[in-house]
């Protein structure tokens, strides 16, 4: 896909006329027109806002091959290692989740043993919080190994 089907397919996805682009972007209707009938090329400076008014790299533009970001080798990887780090964090959330119901746990034993009322009721409510947060955190771990 070339810039001027970029432009055009970036454009339209948003609902905007050429005249609505164009005044996004400081520069003529007729500009607009140029760029995407590929009579013309945008400036470097016009590249930069156009990508960043679409949210899009500059080597998505500029480069044929890439027919979306994901395309690009770097954002594949950045990809990648994002959810392997991701699915990392909510293990380590759920080993946490699960030593702090174990604790809480250890603690509601100390409190049958020889605690008050309120202690004991404390313990009871702590406990039953830690296990829903190690309920929650391994049905996040689980829902993310399927994906």
């Amino acid at each position: 896909m070339t810039l001027s089907e970029k432009i055009v397919s970036l454009r339209k996805k948003r609902g905007w006329s050429q005249e609505d682009f164009a005044e996004k972007l400081n520069v003529s209707r007729q500009a607009i027109s140029r760029w995407e009938n590929g009579a013309a090329q945008p400036d470097a400076i016009n590249i930069l806002q156009i990508s960043k008014l679409f949210k899009v790299t500059t080597d998505y533009l500029l480069n044929d091959d890439y027919e979306s970001d994901g395309d690009i080798p770097t954002v594949q990887t950045a990809k990648k290692e994002t959810k392997e780090l991701y699915a990392k964090k909510k293990q380590h959330h759920l080993i946490a989740a699960i030593c702090f119901t174990a604790a809480s746990f250890c603690w509601l034993m100390s409190a049958l043993i020889c605690a008050s009322d309120i202690q004991l009721a404390l313990s009871c409510f702590s406990f039953v919080l830690c296990a829903v947060n190690a309920v929650i955190q391994f049905v996040l771990v689980a829902k993310n190994n399927h994906k």
